[in-house]
């Protein structure tokens, strides 16, 4: 997750400071705000310590093993159920959250074709590898994951922050308050409200800050 934040934190400075109109942000905001919005998009699931292998925490059966070993584990179950989406898609949150984008574009991708009926989570999931893979492009394909997601499940929280983020970078902070509004408005106990709410008044500072 650290090493997933410092490479997106790496890549909106460098495109912000390539700007005209970098030099009037505070670059501690952007800062802040890429923090923020990694967290939200892996809160809903996407994390180590929730690895699972057939719906169990693998931290159960196996005790406290490092990622390494978590990462080493699902990979040795792959190879016994090559066909199995579900390992798949763990493995590409894993590789999600150490920062390798291509393996966990891959692995998403594989996730989809092996499941009958995809999940939002999944395409959302692709989606968000493939958008840091292309530094941050919302191209046609990354746009299409989305709708997918959001057929299935009209408010996916990790569909709608990518989607958010996007608008943000690109200085459109009213569609991307639209769009973290939308998170809240579903009202799902697992939606971090505090963190999307300084997300929030973070694009209404900025917006401000630019009449």
């Amino acid at each position: 997750m650290m090493l997933l934040s410092f490479v997106v934190i790496a890549a909106v400075l460098w495109w912000f400071y390539s700007r005209d109109k970098a030099t009037s942000l505070n670059p501690v905001w952007m800062i802040f705000f890429v923090v923020i919005s990694m967290i939200v998009i892996f809160s809903s699931g996407l994390r180590p310590e929730k690895f699972a292998v057939n719906n169990k925490a693998i931290t159960e059966p196996l005790g406290p093993l490092s990622y390494e070993d978590k990462m080493r584990h699902l990979e040795d179950q792959l190879k016994e159920s090559p066909n199995n989406a579900d390992l798949w898609f763990e493995i590409g949150q894993g590789y999600l959250l150490n920062g390798e984008l291509k393996p966990a574009n891959i692995c998403f991708g594989y996730a989809i074709r092996l499941t009958e009926d995809p999940t939002a989570n999944q395409y959302a999931a692709k989606a968000t590898a493939q958008y840091y893979l292309h530094s941050q492009l919302f191209d046609e394909d990354v746009e299409e994951l989305v709708k997918k997601a959001l057929a299935l499940d009209e408010y996916n929280q990790a569909a709608l922050t990518l989607i958010a983020s996007d608008h943000f970078v690109s200085f459109r902070y009213q569609k991307a308050i639209n769009a973290w509004q939308k998170i809240l408005d579903s009202e799902r106990v697992d939606v971090d409200r505090v963190t999307i709410i300084n997300s929030i008044n973070q694009a209404k500072q900025l917006m401000q800050a630019r009449r």
